[in-house]
């Protein structure tokens, strides 16, 4: 009973934290250069279906929704400034990235994982290498934060 607890938990603050994802990334693109605006919007719509996959799995699992008040991205903004440049959002975005493909990959090799969990964890990975390849190769051409917001 307590796995089922925890794990309702889990899932439920996954699905938050990408909505949360989301919805950042959807305001950046009203500012964004024309460059940026394609990849973001993109990105915002894999946070968005992300949030999805979380509920949908959620749902298929029969777990209740939890109404979840912080996000991942909020225990950062606990210890720095929030970012205000395309670069600073885009590098903290690329350091959340790294980190929920490292997470999701650790999680979806431990044993008793459930099947639905394990499909949306491989799904959300591949996504993932896609968000970290272009974001970082924007970061490396990147020479004016400005000219970008």
């Amino acid at each position: 009973m307590q796995h089922q607890r925890n794990l309702c938990w889990k899932l439920n603050w996954y699905r938050h934290s990408e909505l949360e994802g989301a919805l950042l990334l959807g305001r950046l693109v009203r500012h964004a250069a024309p460059d940026l605006v394609s990849q973001l919007t993109r990105h915002c719509a894999d946070e968005a279906r992300h949030a999805l996959l979380w509920q949908r799995t959620l749902d298929a699992l029969h777990l209740p929704v939890v109404r979840v008040f912080r996000s991942y991205q909020s225990f950062y903004q606990d210890e720095t400034e929030p970012p205000t440049t395309a670069v600073e959002i885009l590098a903290l975005t690329h350091i959340f990235e790294q980190r929920v493909h490292r997470r999701f990959t650790e999680e979806s090799r431990q044993t008793g994982v459930p099947p639905m969990v394990l499909r949306t964890y491989h799904a959300m990975l591949r996504d993932e290498r896609g968000h970290l390849d272009w974001v970082s190769s924007w970061l490396s051409r990147c020479d004016d934060a400005e000219k970008h917001l």
